[in-house]
């Protein structure tokens, strides 16, 4: 639970008291975990406690469904990049969520990474896209990294430099706001060694694997969704 000014964060072990004694309160549990978890809260609930839920497939419906008619609940995709307060952050407001409420909710994930509201429909394929994301550019970023090691480089200065030129094209989309595939064609000189590299990635179908990435992602989420209904 986290008091108005998240300024600080208390622990205890009963989860009613957590509830009763923050405004915010993150549902950080398993899935499966929640139409307990619920039915253990659901007493402590008031018109004031905004109720966030961080579980892929847990609908704002499933839980409100659970929770007295008044609850205010919010769902949110994230990252683990928020750690170290860089995440992606997604989310979507239920029906008695107030604008102080969801000015409240933004600045909250503000203060851990990029925040967007959403639809509560496009956040299953947020999971897939930035929630599940991590991982995908870890596995790279390994690749990457072990692609330097057969070439000579330390295993560090491998993975120091590949971190570094994923964080530079990540930064450059965003600040510069142009097409990943703008920036992309910058790198390409004709005849030249990138082109070539685009050409053999293309070739062992990387493009089409990370697609089809997410969309293995997504299914399993609606699979999830399925379970908590």
């Amino acid at each position: 639970g986290i008091n108005a000014e998240y300024g600080g964060v208390n622990t205890c072990l009963d989860n009613l008291w957590t509830v009763k004694n923050s405004n915010i309160t993150v549902l950080a549990v398993k899935p499966l975990v929640y139409p307990k978890i619920l039915q253990e809260i659901a007493p402590a609930v008031g018109p004031n406690n905004v109720i966030i839920s961080v579980a892929a497939g847990v609908t704002i419906d499933s839980i409100q469904q659970r929770l007295p008619h008044h609850a205010k609940v919010v769902r949110a995709m994230l990252n683990t990049a928020v750690q170290i307060r860089d995440g992606a952050i997604c989310y979507s407001t239920g029906r008695n969520v107030a604008d102080a409420d969801q000015e409240l909710v933004h600045r909250f994930f503000s203060s851990v990474g990029l925040t967007l509201e959403g639809e509560e429909k496009h956040l299953d394929a947020v999971v897939g896209l930035s929630g599940s994301a991590p991982a995908y550019f870890y596995l790279i970023l390994e690749a990457l990294s072990d692609a330097g090691v057969r070439h000579g480089l330390s295993r560090d200065v491998s993975t120091r430099h590949a971190s570094q030129a994923m964080l530079g094209a990540a930064r450059m989309v965003l600040e510069s706001g142009r097409h990943p595939g703008e920036l992309k064609d910058e790198v390409c000189s004709p005849g030249g060694v990138t082109i070539n590299a685009i050409y053999s990635m293309e070739k062992a179908g990387v493009r089409a694997a990370m697609m089809d990435a997410v969309d293995a992602c997504i299914k399993r989420n609606y699979e999830l969704a399925r379970l908590n209904e």
